[in-house]
């Protein structure tokens, strides 16, 4: 089967900063906190530094064997300046290699189709809304979300996401440069497996058929715990 991009991030990435609360928004008893939901029903958990990390209550992630990397994406608010395309290919293709990249430190095998033990991993740039105007204050806002889904089923197991803005710098920096470089540090950011090993503190049961090899796997390429 052919990989496709995560368009379901796309869609609910949008909701994802006002997602509703645990119970349908009503009270929460005494003394027990809100739980922020996402639409699809993946639960906000606390994660280390910035940004936000979502998981399905029984994501299973860790009894995985292997990840295959889908398509890239970016998505642009209405009013947003675009991109010029050859710069957003370089985006694109570079944020796709920084998982690859990360996987392989993590020494996580990685599928080029889907199947019953493989996770489908897929990050995109979403509601960008780049200035239109040279004499903006805030040059753009954008959010790098990172997706992964059952490679069969198409169910997401887990989001993360996280927000940036640009703000105008001092004279002597241009636009593109600040654009340019924004875009650079957030895909320098990407850690797909630092954002699996929260998910998987609690070791999953290995699939049916599965070896359960992705909870073994670390951000440093060490031995797991």
């Amino acid at each position: 089967m052919r990989l496709t991009t995560l368009t379901m991030a796309i869609i609910l990435a949008a909701s994802l900063g006002c997602g509703s609360t645990s119970g349908g928004g009503e009270p929460k008893p005494s003394g027990e906190p809100e739980v922020a939901k996402t639409p699809d029903g993946l639960v906000e958990v606390e994660v280390e530094g910035k940004g936000h990390l979502f998981l399905r209550t029984e994501h299973g992630i860790g009894g995985y064997d292997s990840i295959a990397v889908a398509p890239s994406f970016v998505s642009y608010r209405r009013t947003s300046q675009r991109l010029d395309p050859d710069d957003e290919e370089v985006y694109l293709v570079s944020l796709e290699q920084a998982i690859i990249d990360a996987a392989a430190t993590a020494g996580v095998r990685i599928e080029t189709s889907v199947g019953e033990c493989v996770v489908k991993v897929g990050a995109g740039f979403v509601n960008v809304d780049l200035a239109r105007s040279s004499s903006a204050k805030v040059l753009g806002r954008m959010t790098l979300v990172i997706e992964y889904q059952d490679s069969m089923s198409g169910e997401s197991l887990l989001r993360y996401y996280t927000e940036q803005h640009i703000d105008r710098e001092p004279e002597g920096v241009t636009r593109e440069q600040q654009v340019g470089q924004t875009f650079d540090r957030m895909i320098e950011e990407v850690n797909v497996v630092a954002a699996l090993s929260a998910a998987t503190k609690i070791p999953s049961k290995p699939r049916a058929g599965c070896d359960g090899e992705l909870v073994k796997a670390r951000p440093d390429g060490g031995e797991a715990s």
